[in-house]
């Protein structure tokens, strides 16, 4: 009986999608799902494709190229586990992950939240890149109720939990498909729908630090999915009254518009506009939080000079030779 599945979306890293296999345990109730995104060729032998020497692995070639999204999607529909797992192909799984699949395997949570580790992905030193993450799991030690709230509706992601199948299926919960953010929407459905969650301060997942990956390169068309998930996310918490719109400004959200501002790229720019009016958050909402951010950086930026004129100062006063200096001008 198959207790767990986890999917894996994948486009042209086949050496990054092993080690992420490999990380994986082989066990009798565990499948394990590739869902490939239209590789290029020249970049993936599909003849040695990773996975296909393991019997618990499920591959999946969709030729369509609409994203991950997509890929998580089609890996929804052949999953058969009691619970959900999503892995970045990039990004691989801790060795207590084993320990855990004991553990959870009959728990009656709808999701169980995991800590994450994180480190870069070709030199394996520490990253801080899951620090936003885990601050969930630190407010929810602080206050438990605020906590709970941010790690079903803010954290945004796929991974670093376990989700009930049933759960998923039963409110046709998908993904995305987007070319930026396509998780986001599951994870605040997820986080909506599920009656009881577990916390475990165990860190299951390990996400990368790769210079090359999607959310690192931006283009136009993912700045509009990027607003447009953002827009719709923030009208979801007015209707639903979970959160008032824009309690947690999205700040790369902001930095874009504020750079199409300085670009003059009036077209695109606009064009966000609009998206935001679409979701009935009108321009002056949106051009209030521009205005308020670009004093936060300014503010940022003159306390950063004064810092630096009083180490300066701090350098010299505390210098082995300051008796020179003061004799120089005495």
């Amino acid at each position: 009986m198959i207790t767990y599945s986890i999917i894996i979306p994948h486009r042209d890293i086949p050496q990054l999608l092993q080690r992420c296999l490999d990380s994986i345990p082989q066990r009798p109730d565990l499948e394990v799902i590739v869902v490939d995104d239209n590789s290029n060729p020249e970049l993936v032998d599909f003849s040695r494709f990773p996975g296909q020497d393991r019997a618990d692995t499920t591959i999946v070639f969709d030729k369509s190229g609409l994203g991950a999204g997509r890929a998580r999607n089609i890996g929804l529909k052949q999953a058969k586990g009691k619970w959900l797992l999503f892995a970045d192909a990039d990004d691989f799984f801790n060795y207590c992950l084993n320990n855990v699949l004991d553990e959870y395997a009959d728990d009656d949570s709808d999701i169980i939240f995991s800590r994450i580790s994180s480190i870069d992905s070709v030199y394996y030193v520490n990253s801080n890149r899951g620090d936003f993450y885990n601050a969930y799991f630190k407010e929810y030690l602080a206050n438990k109720a605020e906590g709970e709230k941010k790690l079903r509706y803010v954290s945004g992601v796929a991974w670093g939990k376990l989700v009930r199948r049933e759960m998923v299926t039963s409110n046709n919960i998908k993904f995305q498909e987007t070319k930026i953010h396509e998780d986001t929407k599951f994870g605040y459905l997820t986080g909506f729908y599920a009656n009881t969650i577990a916390v475990d301060f165990r860190a299951i997942y390990c996400l990368t630090n790769r210079q090359n990956s999607l959310s690192r390169t931006l283009t136009d068309e993912k700045i509009l999915d990027r607003v447009r998930v953002v827009a719709e996310k923030e009208r979801f918490f007015v209707d639903h009254n979970i959160y008032p719109a824009f309690k947690y400004q999205n700040r790369e959200i902001i930095d874009n518009l504020i750079l199409l501002k300085r670009e003059e790229k009036k077209i695109l720019y606009d064009r966000c506009m609009e998206i935001f009016s679409d979701f009935s958050f009108p321009a002056t909402v949106i051009e209030e939080m521009i205005a308020q951010r670009i004093l936060e950086v300014r503010a940022k930026n003159k306390r950063r000079v004064i810092d630096a004129k009083l180490d300066q100062i701090k350098r010299v006063f505390f210098s082995p030779f300051r008796h020179l200096l003061f004799n120089v001008f005495s």
